[in-house]
């Protein structure tokens, strides 16, 4: 449905619609769609139309979490738009979401806190931007499944995923913030309260950064641990990774890192 952009372009009425003809798309695929502008009652002049993905990061204010929403991955669709009154305008595009993307959809079900939209932005001399946001489901890659399903098959139980602004050192991470996938803990682990897993994806494999949460013992406090590894695209299916994973965790919570 076409939304009105009064705020925006003051009187007139002019319109725009987004229809993503790609409703779901794993990190490094493409999304199309097009942009429909709808002119009102007077002439109007576009500096540009963009198209970006955003989502919810978490970040600190003054000691207090808050969250706003981030863009990442804009992308230009269209140059000083003329639009007349009554003229509709369609922009059609094609923007790839990065490699980076948060994951919403993992083994068929909507990851819990999971959040990513195609925002399309219409730049507007003298004016504030305005703005149309279509929700998108972004799946895990393959390699992303793989170690998720190997974390469940520990004992590990999904709990919710968000996003934290900030860089983790050591990985190949670009953009200002990553996505944390949180387990309860695992009986097999009882030292390890929680665990953290986050992707840093990139075109030949992932940085994996396993973070877990260890209660306090008789003559020791609680304390995060963490440990990263690299995960091959190519030979990710030649691993069995709950063994692995299950080394790693397993020194993690007998607090050997």
């Amino acid at each position: 449905m076409f939304k009105k952009l009064l705020a925006a372009v003051g009187v007139g009425g002019a319109e725009v619609e987004t229809e993503l003809r790609t409703p779901g798309v794993q990190p490094g695929g493409s999304v199309e769609g097009v942009v429909r502008l709808r002119g009102g009652e007077v002439a109007q002049q576009l500096d540009g139309v963009s198209v970006e993905f955003v989502t919810r990061v978490e970040h600190e204010v003054n000691d207090d979490e808050v969250k706003s929403k981030r863009a990442f991955g804009r992308q230009r669709v269209g140059e000083a738009v003329a639009l007349q009154p009554g003229q509709v305008v369609e922009l059609p595009f094609q923007v790839v979401a990065p490699l980076e993307t948060p994951i919403t959809f993992y083994g068929g079900r909507h990851l819990p806190g999971g959040e990513v939209a195609v925002r399309t932005r219409l730049e507007i001399s003298g004016a504030v931007d305005a703005t149309d946001t279509d929700p998108i489901g972004i799946g895990a890659l393959p390699a992303q499944h793989v170690l998720l399903h190997a974390v469940e098959h520990l004992g590990f139980r999904l709990h919710r995923v968000d996003c934290e602004a900030g860089h983790l050192r050591g990985t190949r991470q670009t953009l200002p913030f990553y996505q944390e996938v949180e387990f309860h803990g695992s009986p097999h682990y009882p030292r390890l309260k929680q665990l953290e897993v986050t992707f840093i994806a990139g075109p030949d494999g992932l940085d994996v950064v396993l973070e877990g949460d260890k209660k306090a013992g008789l003559i020791t406090s609680g304390r995060d641990l963490s440990h990263r590894l690299s995960v091959d695209h190519q030979t990710v299916s030649q691993v069995d990774w709950a063994a692995e994973l299950h080394n790693h965790l397993s020194r993690m919570s007998s607090g050997w890192f």
